[in-house]
């Protein structure tokens, strides 16, 4: 055989893991629901490269393992999240984007209920807000103190052939690596997914109120929606429980579930 590994370039390939959950905010007052704003899992560097800079979970594979299984290592390593669902969202391997070398990172997506999500000390969730003007999209995190990380990022098409260096220089409070590109892909991927509602009853308990329902779509989208063509839209989707909301300040809801045939379709988060 001449074939011979030598002779050839071998990248080093990692796992990125964007984990998304919808939180609840402050209440104004007891008539008032807290507004629940989406939020990231982030971690802050230790080392060089973007040292102390927040970074997506992830790391690079070892011989013996799957990509997938560094993903599954590397998140409850770095967050102490264990074995969520993934989906794989893209590979990005262009030249410059890890000053370290040629990596190659394969890229995962998944979505979390809040209060299940039990986190290390060095992990934090940062609110997200996604703005697109002109082709190219203002990614804003906030951390819990309030301060700003801003990413512009461009979308390319998938037509065009994109292949350039990423040797710009990287703005003050922006995310370590490309991981502000990653996290915007999925994010609109995770809009997308919406059409149905899978990946939105897994940031729900098994038992909800169709406000709270339409509430995880508004803070997805970023936008309100009109709560009767929600309502219809969802209809097939879910199937009452009899019970009512309880220990609310405001009159009880009728609870609901997930309708069976809708319960755990993992092609779709």
């Amino acid at each position: 055989m001449d074939y011979d590994i030598t002779k050839y370039d071998r990248p080093s390939v990692a796992a990125d893991i964007v984990v998304f959950t919808v939180r609840k905010g402050d209440s104004e007052s007891y008539r008032h629901l807290a507004k629940p704003v989406l939020s990231v899992l982030l971690v802050k560097r230790t080392e060089e490269p973007f040292v102390d800079m927040p970074s997506l979970p992830g790391g690079f594979c070892c011989r013996e393992e799957t990509i997938e299984e560094t993903a599954f290592r590397k998140l409850k390593e770095k967050t102490g999240i264990d074995c969520p669902p993934i989906s794989l969202l893209c590979n990005l391997s262009r030249f410059g984007r890890d000053p370290r070398g040629w990596i190659i990172s394969c890229c995962y997506w998944t979505v979390i209920e809040h209060t299940k999500a039990v986190i290390d000390k060095n992990a934090q969730w940062y609110e997200i807000s996604l703005k697109e003007e002109n082709g190219r999209h203002t990614l804003v995190l906030t951390d819990d103190s309030g301060r700003e990380y801003v990413s512009e990022v461009r979308i390319n098409n998938p037509n065009e052939l994109y292949n350039q260096s990423a040797e710009a220089e990287i703005p003050k409070n922006s995310l370590a690596f490309d991981h502000a590109e990653i996290i915007v892909n999925a994010l609109l991927k995770l809009r997308s997914s919406l059409e149905k509602p899978y990946a939105a009853f897994r940031l729900l308990p098994d038992k909800f109120t169709l406000t709270d329902l339409q509430q995880v779509y508004e803070a997805i989208l970023d936008r309100k929606l009109i709560m009767a063509n929600f309502r219809r839209k969802i209809a097939p989707y879910v199937e009452g429980t009899g019970d009512m909301e309880g220990g609310a300040g405001h009159r009880p809801s009728k609870l609901f579930t997930k309708k069976t045939a809708a319960s755990d379709n993992t092609a779709e988060l």
